[in-house]
């Protein structure tokens, strides 16, 4: 169940869901008019004389519905929310900001998921569609960023309909940015994508924050700069709209590099775990989207990178593939990536700054001794090698003269050791979740292994025996293919 905080401000609320800032009353009308306000205008300019119907997916609190309303074009609105207590919250704490929307006689409110109730919508029920949905925090959460949701949207849509969607920070998750992009572009509805400066979300590191204005049809600039507003808006104007599709040519420039998000492939929430691409340095260009016309690049996943099995795969196959590491570095994004969102790049770094220490807690000789304990499961030349390598071990010889499927073997054990660390490492650093630095560490104390920190080898070791069974699959299969 979500955790939701209201904060009391001396001028305002601020509102929270599992930690994650929602809205700040002080700028909150920023996001929300520019999540309604341009995808209603622009219907009322492709449907005059039509009375519009408006879908939210998301967005209990109110205030976009808030937005929806100050359209007098706007016959009826469907708000599809999950949430009941949000929706309990938008008719009381929030009721003052939202201007009592929830309660208008053109609203119809769903306590349901947005994809269920999606599926049953007859094909071209709405001229808009707005999507207010919270941050993913899990890889569940990204299936309403999925291209089969997109779809199910774009059938949901009248002909030349309007599609808005809040993002990701194009500014500090680029690669999930343009993932989202490349998977509107991929259900063929035309992405424009703009980015606001939100004060509050800056003051929380989240970066400037993205949308993405759809249809079936093309949107051009001429249209826009048509459309008209509303009375009593707080923020927007076609000024500030149409400078809101410009971006950084190194940041535009990444869009062609990601692949699209599916429910086979969640490719989003790893983008989002693991923001890998480096902005390439530019003559500080920009790029206007309402100048852009382009298709998806076409680039489906191939695995689900947030899988063990993936990144063991990835490991053997690099391995397999590179004569020389030296000159061919492995990604650490691919074959060790972040997988929990409480942890951040620092913190991988961090990781793998203890590896050396970590490693020499590791007794070699039980790790071997629990591996021949099994030996009767491996091929009979990996066990004559392992047995061998163990009185070394026990022996202090060096470690010389392996096969390399007995090498390829140790990786998989390896890999183990560092994504079963990588996964759970509040069990070995006793770390939790923050947005500032590491404050008090000090690389040069001395490590000291608490009760976590021991349960973290130990799973380390539990770990093992699935990759040694996925290792004797990929090896089986290896030799067979070789045969």
């Amino acid at each position: 169940m979500a955790s939701l905080f209201v904060e009391q401000q001396a001028d305002g609320i601020a509102f929270y869901i599992n930690g994650d800032l929602q809205f700040d009353s002080a700028d909150e009308a920023i996001y929300h008019e520019y999540l309604v306000i341009p995808a209603i205008a622009l219907a009322k300019l492709r449907f005059p004389d039509t009375e519009l119907r408006v879908l939210i997916c998301g967005g209990g609190d109110g205030l976009a519905v808030r937005e929806v309303l100050k359209f007098s074009e706007v016959s009826h609105v469907d708000l599809v929310d999950y949430d009941s207590e949000v929706l309990e919250l938008g008719n009381t704490i929030f009721k003052p900001f939202n201007a009592g929307s929830l309660t208008s006689d053109r609203l119809t409110i769903y306590i349901q998921d947005a994809r269920d109730f999606i599926r049953e919508v007859p094909t071209g029920l709405y001229h808009v569609i707005i999507a207010d949905f919270t941050y993913p925090t899990n890889a569940e959460d990204t299936k309403v960023y999925s291209l089969e949701w997109f779809q199910q949207v774009n059938l949901a849509l009248e002909n030349g309909g309007i599609f808005c969607t809040n993002g990701v920070s194009p500014e500090t998750r680029t690669a999930g940015f343009w993932c989202l992009y490349q998977t509107l572009l991929a259900a063929e509805l035309m992405a424009k994508p703009l980015q606001l400066n939100i004060p509050s979300f800056q003051r929380l590191g989240y970066g400037n924050w993205g949308f993405f204005l759809t249809s079936q049809i093309s949107i051009e600039a001429a249209e826009l700069e048509k459309i008209t507003f509303p009375e009593n808006l707080r923020v927007i104007n076609r000024k500030k709209l149409l400078a809101a599709f410009w971006f950084d040519s190194a940041i535009a420039n990444i869009r062609h590099q990601v692949t699209i998000n599916s429910l086979q492939f969640p490719e989003l929430f790893y983008y989002l775990l693991n923001p890998s691409f480096q902005l390439e340095k530019t003559d500080n260009s920009k790029v206007n989207f309402l100048e852009i016309y382009e298709v998806s690049n076409g680039k489906i996943g191939q695995r689900n990178w947030l899988q063990l099995e993936s990144t063991a795969k990835a490991w053997l196959e690099h391995f397999t593939t590179t004569q020389n590491l030296g000159k061919n570095p492995p990604d650490l994004n691919r074959l060790l990536p972040i997988q929990h969102r409480y942890h951040s790049p620092a913190m991988q770094r961090e990781w793998l700054g203890y590896l050396q220490q970590l490693l020499v807690e590791i007794d070699l000789n039980k790790l071997m001794k629990s591996t021949l304990s099994r030996v009767q499961e491996l091929p009979p030349h990996i066990a004559r090698d392992l047995r061998n390598l163990s009185e070394k071990i026990r022996s202090g010889q060096p470690l010389t003269n392996l096969s390399p499927s007995t090498t390829q073997f140790l990786m998989l054990l390896s890999v183990t050791l560092l994504m079963a660390n990588l996964v759970a490492p509040d069990t070995v650093f006793a770390k939790g979740y923050y947005g500032g630095s590491s404050g008090d560490y000090d690389s040069s104390d001395p490590i000291i292994l608490s009760d976590r920190q021991s349960l973290g080898l130990q799973l380390m070791f539990w770990g093992a025996g699935f990759l040694v069974w996925l290792g004797l699959t990929f090896l089986s299969d290896s030799n067979s293919n070789d045969d």
